[in-house]
């Protein structure tokens, strides 16, 4: 690459930014400290520039600058923007990494990634030989990975002796934030040097609404308010453009139809106050858009044509979109919570906390003075939002990341350098929920099972049920399923009611033809139709399917085959046999990753978890066993959506006796008998006392096949019949006597 022609000819808009003034100083910071934490203003350049910075300060001679982001759209975008102010072929010396598609080479020098792709290079490499500089981005964010990561780099990299294990040269750690608690940052990684790169911004009006209040916080009313609020800024205010935030891809795909449509009727002679203004572009930017679409938003709109984006957070703090000028916060945003109730983890509608509405204030103030219309009221601002968001390590579950330390021989999870320490009961519940999957022994250790669990980037049940196809020769009916459940949703609901009973017809015929009620089995048949069809694109257009979550299905299933060939290549992968048909052997499958999603059907069209949570719950109107309750007494289910009531989605009918060898698994161990495992501090008297307890179990007054023969009493189909007539009798009587 011939630098200096390059970086000569290179647009000057870099120049402009804040940070451009503190290139030496900051290149210098990173030199002489092994932790640097470097905080600014999003906008202020810290993302793109940086690396490019180091890059030309000759930081790569050793190794690879990598900067992690939270957010896929983030790692990619950032890369083809710097790859073009570097003027070089993305892939080459600018490359990006996320999970499932890799633009890298062997000659990348700057590589974005998403953190939890440097989490399972960690994995492989706990050293990091590979790099020269570790750049951890947007750590205000408080994501899972990147919370793990910073553990992981002051674990590994404040020791000396691990520092330099494995490496020629020691590794440079920067970690960026947009100004928040940059001084607990700085004290948690040893009291470091914290490089403050002054913003530059205007002043920003920020009006609050009348439409959302405190008791608003179930209503989905917000997204019609939101698009009023647009319009009434379009036709109102002067040129510039408009930033919407709301929560997530079919929210925002209702709202730019709603923009359209009304846009249409729009009369710029006399409407609209600023003559200058001739149109609206409406873009809408969600995490799994197309890249090409992606791109259009960071584009200068037509001359006289008014630009207005409907975007998730990613817009808050993520990227960074010019010519900002407005900005309507709907106040909500899509987050994953831990559900006590069931017992999983649940993305949610929530309201934002305060410091996120004032990073999205702030993007109205980033090229001239702007204004923020909220469409909460100030009550709202008071009694219903946090200060701070939550670290999403203190409201999720932890059991993909208890499993990656495990392997990488941290143990002791609890005392573990967390920058927030998550809630203990996370860390059993997660550590219990490995148990179940066999993914470590009762001492905690990693079996070799959860040695090849870690391998794979799936939720550790769906990796399980794919590693038991795999070792029964029949992963060609797991491995499609497991990377449909890996895109978003492949059916296309479209808005309009007509279109809507048209796609419905389209995907009962899908469900059909998968010979089953089974929504696993429709996701195998449509990956399998679509695949072999010679013409896919139009496959998907007939039968209301997205072809782009399709394209992207395709190519993971391909990355999840190569990773189990390359585990199965392993002298002791697990070899098994099965008499039986393709439909029990698929169901079965299933069942072994599945088995802490299991619900039997309890009256009329409700069904009841069998995990110790006892929830009630109903099958999803999505669901091709909607409407079929009846015919059905055991269900596994893949995920839940909680509303005013708990849905199941994705589910599949079983047969209880394929699921009575492992339930008693979910009670086998109580959460609190783990926590000395959390410490690595289990002794020999411990197990000594639960292998007597266990083998107890199995003494003859109370042998197992007793026990089985009293749950399959309690649970075989007569019973649970004559069960729901006795409880129907009693309903009626009851209804009886209040008649009297």
């Amino acid at each position: 690459m011939s630098k200096s022609t390059r970086w000569d000819s290179k647009d000057n808009e870099s120049k402009h930014l804040p940070i451009y003034q503190h290139k030496t100083k900051l290149v210098q910071a990173v030199r002489d400290n092994t932790f640097l934490v470097v905080t600014g203003e999003t906008g202020s350049g810290k993302t793109t520039q940086l690396p490019q910075y180091l890059y030309q300060a000759g930081f790569c001679k050793d190794g690879k600058i990598g900067i992690t982001q939270p957010r896929r759209v983030a790692a990619i975008t950032v890369a083809q923007r710097v790859a073009q102010e570097m003027q070089c072929t993305l892939g080459r010396d600018v490359g990006y990494q996320v999970r499932f598609d890799d633009c890298t080479s062997q000659d990348t020098a700057v590589k974005y990634m998403t953190d939890g792709c440097l989490l399972r290079e960690i994995l492989a490499d706990p050293g990091l030989s590979q790099y020269s500089v570790v750049i951890l981005d947007e750590v205000h964010e408080r994501s899972l990975n990147t919370d793990i990561l910073l553990g992981l780099l002051k674990k590994i990299f404040t020791n000396p002796a691990k520092a330099t294990k494995g490496r020629s040269f020691p590794l440079k750690v920067v970690v960026m934030s947009a100004t928040l608690e940059t001084d607990k940052l700085s004290a948690f990684l040893g009291d470091c040097l914290v490089f403050a790169i002054p913003g530059r911004t205007f002043p920003v009006t920020c009006t609050f609404g009348s439409a959302v209040g405190p008791k608003d916080i179930e209503s989905t009313g917000y997204v019609k308010e939101v698009v009023k609020m647009a319009l009434d800024v379009h036709t109102s205010e002067m040129a510039g453009d408009i930033l919407v935030f709301l929560t997530g891809q079919s929210e925002i795909e209702r709202a730019c139809d709603l923009l359209y449509e009304k846009a249409e009727s729009i009369d710029y002679r006399y409407d609209v106050q600023d003559q200058t203004v001739e149109g609206l572009l409406i873009l809408p930017l969600y995490g799994s858009m197309p890249t090409d679409q992606q791109r259009q938003i960071f584009q200068p709109p037509p001359p006289r044509i008014r630009k207005c984006v409907v975007a998730t957070n990613i817009a808050a703090t993520s990227l960074t979109i010019n010519g900002i000028k407005y900005i309507i916060d709907s106040g909500f945003v899509k987050q994953l919570n831990h559900n006590s109730r069931v017992g999983m983890d649940i993305l949610e509608v929530v309201p934002i906390s305060k410091s996120e509405a004032q990073q999205r204030a702030g993007r109205a103030g980033r090229t001239s003075a702007g204004k923020c219309f909220r469409i909460y009221t100030k009550e709202f601002w008071e009694k219903s939002m946090p200060e701070y968001t939550v670290p999403e390590i203190q409201r999720t579950s932890l059991t993909a990341v208890i499993l990656t330390l495990k392997c990488l021989g941290v143990h002791d999870v609890i005392r573990f350098p967390y920058l927030d320490c998550p809630e203990e009961r996370f860390i059993l519940e997660a550590l219990k929920q490995l148990y179940q999957f066999d993914a470590i022994d009762r001492r905690g250790r990693v079996t070799r099972l959860g040695e090849l669990m870690v391998e794979f980037p799936l939720h550790p049940g769906l990796t399980r049920a794919v590693l038991k196809a795999a070792s029964l020769g029949c992963q060609d009916l797991l491995l499609p399923v497991a990377a449909m459940l890996s895109v978003e949703n492949i059916f296309i609901r479209p808005g309009h009611p007509e279109k809507q009973k048209e796609a419905d017809k389209k995907h009962r015929g899908l469900a059909n033809k998968s010979g089953s009620m089974n929504d696993f089995a429709t996701l195998l048949s449509v990956f399998q139709s679509c695949k072999s069809s010679d013409r896919p694109s139009v496959w998907c257009k007939d039968n209301w399917i997205h072809w782009r979550a399709l394209k992207s299905a395709f190519s993971v299933e391909t990355q999840l085959q190569e990773i189990l060939l390359r585990l199965q290549q392993k002298r002791d992968f697990p070899v098994e046999t099965f008499d039986g048909n393709k439909s029990e052997l698929f169901r079965r499958c299933l069942c072994t990753g599945y088995f802490t999603n299991v619900a039997r059907r309890s009256v009329g069209k409700v069904f009841c978890t069998m995990d110790g949570h006892g929830s009630m719950v109903h099958i999803h109107p999505s669901s091709s066993l909607f409407d079929q309750e009846a015919e059905l007494n055991w269900v596994i289910f893949h995920d839940v959506l909680v509303t005013s009531r708990v849905y199941i989605r994705t589910v599949c009918p079983i047969r209880y006796e394929w699921v009575k060898d492992l339930l008693p698994k979910l009670h086998e161990v109580d959460v609190y008998e783990l926590s000395s495992v959390a410490r690595e501090e289990v002794t020999d008297e411990e197990m000594i006392k639960w292998e007597s307890r266990e083998a107890a179990k199995r003494q003859p007054e109370v042998s197992t096949e007793d026990v089985t023969k009293k749950l399959e009493k309690r649970n075989n189909e007569a019973t649970v019949s004559d069960a729901r007539a006795r409880y129907l009798q009693r309903k009626q009587q009851r209804q009886q006597s209040k008649a009297l």
